[in-house]
């Protein structure tokens, strides 16, 4: 988990599929500019620890280059 990296006060446990066929690479950028990439292949999933005012961005990888895809409030993935 990225609690290693990341001051675990006031935290909560998001997690996230990636439900493509592409590799994504998943960037976890919280109001204080803490930032965390990670590389997610197909079906995998990554579960960390964010404030809900975090941001979740996801790019697809595709030769040599990334596109931001979406961006996801880590509110919305917390788990219950």
């Amino acid at each position: 988990m990225l609690n290693a990296y990341l001051d675990i006060s006031n935290r909560n446990t998001c997690h996230y599929i990636n439900q493509t066929r592409q590799i994504q690479i998943l960037r976890v950028q919280t109001t204080s500019n803490e930032c965390i990439e990670r590389a997610i292949f197909p079906e995998n999933d990554f579960a960390f620890d964010a404030p809900s005012d975090a941001q979740l961005e996801i790019y697809t990888y595709a030769i040599a280059t990334s596109v931001l895809s979406d961006r996801i409030s880590c509110q919305r993935l917390m788990r219950r």
